[in-house]
C-alpha cells in the first residue's frame, strides 16, 4: 500500500502556570475587612512565569519508509484522514512519568476539602464572588476590592496548615465596552469596598471560616501580585499572538495522514492469543 505522502503534525501547547501568610486584620467603619500590608513581599519565585512562546504549527512532513501493517481511511466531505500502523518502534523506551510535586496531606481519616469559586470582575478592580463552604454547605457572597482574575493559576492554597483544592471559575466584565456597544448594562447593587478589602453580602458576614478564607486568598494576592500581573500578562500575549496567527492563516480543509509504531508493551505486539490486537 502507497502511503499518502504527507502528515500533519500540528501540536500547539499554551502552558498555563502552576501556584497566605496570615497578615493581621483590621476593620473599617463601612464594615468591610482591610488588610495589613506590612512583612508582605512583592513577589514569590514559587510562582514560575511562562516561558512558551506562541509558535505556529510546523508544515506537513513526509511519512517516512516503513512497512504498514493496517490502514484506516476516513472519508469526510471535503477531505480525508489516513491513519497507518507501521512496524514495530525501535526508539528507546519512553521515560517514566516525573514525580508529582509532593503536597501537604490532610490528616488521616479527615476529607480534603475543595473550595470552588466563581467570580465575576469588573473592569480588573471589583469582583463579585460565590461559593459555599465544602464542609456545611452554607452560600456566601461578597463584594472583593482586587481582580479575583490574577488568582487564575492558583490550584491549592494553605490555609490554617492544611492544603486546600481551589477552583476559580471567573469572568470579566469591560463596563465602557458594554455602553460602547449599545448595550443597556446597570452595575449591580454592591457595598461600598476599599481597595483589598471585601465585604460579605449574602450569608453570616460574621462567620469566621467565610472571614478567614477570603483573607487566606487576599493575602496571597497581594503577597504574589507582581508576579500574579507578569503571568497574566504573557497568557494574554500568548492569545494574541495565536490569535493573530490564525486569522492570518485561517483554516481549510486539506487530506492529512498520521502514522505510528507500535512500541514495547502495545497490543498489537502481541500474540492474538494473549490479547494482542493484529
Amino acid at each position: 500500500m502507497k502511503a499518502t505522502p504527507l502528515v500533519l503534525v500540528a501540536i500547539m501547547v499554551l502552558a498555563a502556570p502552576a501556584r497566605s501568610q496570615e497578615v493581621e486584620r483590621t476593620t473599617s467603619q463601612d464594615g468591610s475587612t482591610l488588610p495589613t500590608t506590612e512583612g508582605i513581599p512583592a513577589e514569590s519565585e514559587s510562582l514560575p512565569l511562562p516561558t512558551i512562546k506562541f509558535t505556529p504549527p510546523p508544515p506537513p512532513k513526509e511519512v517516512p519508509p516503513m512497512v504498514v501493517k493496517a490502514a484506516t481511511v476516513l472519508p469526510l466531505p471535503t477531505h480525508r484522514i489516513t491513519v497507518l500502523r507501521g512496524e514495530a518502534s525501535t526508539l528507546p523506551d519512553i521515560p517514566p512519568p516525573p514525580v508529582s510535586l509532593p503536597q501537604i496531606a490532610a490528616p488521616a481519616g479527615e476529607p480534603q476539602y475543595m473550595f470552588s469559586f466563581g467570580a465575576t470582575i469588573y473592569d480588573h478592580q471589583l469582583s463579585h464572588v460565590q461559593w459555599r463552604n465544602p464542609k456545611t454547605q452554607e452560600k456566601f457572597e461578597a463584594w472583593c476590592g482586587w481582580d479575583w482574575g490574577l488568582l487564575s493559576p492558583i490550584s491549592q492554597i494553605e490555609h490554617e496548615t492544611k492544603s486546600l483544592l481551589f477552583f476559580l471559575f471567573p469572568s470579566n466584565v469591560d463596563t465602557a465596552k458594554m455602553v460602547r456597544f449599545g448595550r443597556a448594562f446597570e452595575m449591580p447593587v454592591h457595598p461600598e469596598v476599599q481597595a483589598d478589602a471585601f465585604v460579605i453580602t449574602k450569608g453570616d458576614p460574621n462567620n469566621l471560616a467565610a472571614q478567614g478564607i477570603l483573607t487566606t486568598i487576599r493575602d496571597y494576592y497581594l503577597k504574589h501580585k507582581p508576579r500574579l500581573i507578569l503571568i497574566h500578562q504573557a497568557q494574554e500575549k500568548y492569545q494574541a499572538d495565536a490569535a493573530a496567527w490564525l486569522a492570518a492563516h485561517p483554516p481549510k480543509p486539506e487530506s492529512h495522514t498520521f502514522w505510528l509504531k507500535p512500541h514495547r508493551g502495545s497490543r498489537y505486539l502481541k500474540p492474538v492469543n494473549e490479547g494482542g490486537d493484529q
